[in-house]
């Protein structure tokens, strides 16, 4: 007990402040639930493609299973899972997302005004990328 008072004491004497040897945790707590907001709002507009295709009609109710998404746009641009791709790149690129998901079926979105030989082009790029399964994308009915 002494002793502790004897350290006061000693504190008391100096004109310097002391160093601080908490670690201030307020402000990664704000960083975090800003960086959680940011993820909050962005990953649903992650998970829609980013290239608008006009598709055609459907006769089905949509299923729900996850998929891999390839879009093709009536401007030439490509994408593979909203991530812009190139007709060099697709294979690898379609390769890597089925290896991730080898059970996922392949979704073709292609604009409606797309010719049938660009959507012949998919289907190979698809079936060279060893995807078990491949779906043309419609538009869903409306209920």
């Amino acid at each position: 007990m002494a002793r502790r008072y004897a350290l006061l004491r000693l504190r008391a004497g100096q004109t310097q402040p002391e160093p601080a040897t908490e670690v201030n945790v307020i402000p990664v707590i704000d960083i975090s639930l800003v960086l959680l907001v940011v993820l909050f709002v962005t990953a649903p507009l992650l998970s829609y493609p980013a290239l608008p295709v006009h598709l055609p009609p459907a006769r089905e109710v949509p299923n729900q299973e996850p998929v891999i998404a390839v879009t093709f746009a009536r401007d030439g641009s490509l994408s593979v899972r909203a991530a812009p791709s190139s007709w060099d790149a697709l294979v690898p690129d379609l390769r890597r997302e089925v290896a991730r998901r080898p059970r996922a079926p392949v979704l073709l979105r292609a604009d409606r005004a797309v010719s049938y030989r660009i959507v012949q082009r998919l289907i190979a790029a698809a079936q060279a990328a060893g995807a078990k399964s491949i779906a043309l994308a419609v538009e869903p009915v409306k209920p």
